[in-house]
């Protein structure tokens, strides 16, 4: 039986026992010179608002759970652990080592994320998604111009797609030892971010600011072998993410 049809037979019980005269158990008689106190009727209007508002509110709890922040990028996404860093929250992590923004690559090489925003954003419930992308396309060779045009598309097609969704593009983040020579162009690519960030009226979180030590370099204690993080470096992440979205408070 439904829990509202179970209530309402309740009150309705309780309604009919109520009006019941007094029967005396000496006499297993009525007494005739006392009258029954006449029973207050209850509120079933009142009561059915009340229970509508309760659920109304308790399906709005339930919206609101089954969405997800979801976070977009390569192999340094990879590594951020989720129920370590968000417990109790609804993040996905969709970060594939060795992923790239996924333009201009030869055949037979099916990375990307162009590739995959269905299964990694689309499809995924998302109110927020969170992209760091692009180190692999350096590694690889690609030109600053070659990966601000798919940054670009994948920007659009987020936008086509998922109209909806709050895009927070994340600067590219520095590197050290021997991966330093990247920074430069890491420098001049997280430029062309900011300025899709103003084109696609994205959040821009610029945490490349935040790792970098006064040599331009990602700082010694943020990194194993100067690309990928440590503990200490996944924590400014968080409170990076964290205050995007709200949960810092």
């Amino acid at each position: 039986m439904r829990p509202t049809l179970w209530l309402f037979l309740s009150l309705c019980t309780v309604r009919l026992f109520a009006a019941d005269p007094i029967i005396s158990p000496a006499t297993n008689s009525t007494p005739t010179n006392a009258a029954a106190p006449a029973a207050k009727k209850p509120d079933l209007a009142a009561f059915f608002q009340t229970h509508w508002t309760d659920r109304v509110h308790a399906f709005n709890e339930q919206n609101l759970a089954w969405r997800n922040v979801v976070l977009l990028g390569d192999s340094i996404t990879e590594g951020f652990d989720i129920a370590q860093y968000f417990p109790g929250r609804r993040v996905l992590n969709r970060g594939i080592s060795a992923d790239v923004i996924g333009n201009d690559l030869p055949a037979g090489d099916h990375r990307g994320v162009l590739r995959r925003l269905d299964s990694s954003v689309y499809d995924c419930a998302a109110t927020d998604v969170f992209i760091l992308i692009g180190i692999n396309d350096l590694g690889d060779g690609h030109s600053v111009d070659e990966m601000a045009q798919g940054y670009h598309e994948m920007l659009q097609r987020i936008r086509t797609n998922a109209p909806a969704v709050r895009i927070h593009i994340e600067s590219v983040l520095p590197t050290r030892g021997n991966y330093a020579h990247h920074n430069a162009n890491i420098r001049a690519f997280n430029d062309r971010l900011r300025q899709l960030a103003v084109e696609f009226g994205c959040d821009y979180l610029d945490l490349h600011a935040l790792m970098t030590d006064e040599h331009g370099e990602l700082k010694a204690e943020y990194t194993r072998e100067g690309l990928h993080l440590t503990a200490p470096a996944y924590a400014v992440w968080q409170a990076a993410i964290l205050k995007a979205m709200g949960w810092d408070k």
